[in-house]
C-alpha cells in the first residue's frame, strides 16, 4: 500500500530473543519488545510515536525478520 499524504514508513528489524520478539527501528536507533508477531506492529508504532511525537495514524511499519548489525549479538573482540 502506498503511503498517503503525511504518512511516514519506518523499517523495523525483528528477531526472536529468549522470551519475546525484539523490534529495532534503525531510523530512530531505538528498540522495544513484543510478546509475539501479532503485537509487533502496535509495539513498534507506540515506540516511534513516543520518541518522535508523530501522530500514530501517520506511522506505518515495515517489519522484516533479521538481526540489526551490531545489536543484540555477541560482543566483538578487541584487537
Amino acid at each position: 500500500m502506498a503511503p498517503r499524504d503525511g504518512e511516514r514508513t519506518f523499517e523495523v528489524v525483528a528477531w526472536l530473543s529468549e522470551r519475546h520478539l525484539v523490534l529495532y527501528v534503525p531510523e530512530i536507533e531505538a528498540a522495544t519488545t513484543a510478546p509475539a508477531m501479532p503485537q509487533a506492529e502496535d509495539a513498534a508504532r507506540a515506540l516511534i510515536v513516543e520518541l518522535t511525537g508523530l501522530d500514530a495514524t501517520a506511522v506505518r511499519c515495515e517489519i522484516r525478520m533479521g538481526r540489526a548489525r551490531g545489536f543484540g549479538g555477541p560482543p566483538t573482540s578487541a584487537v
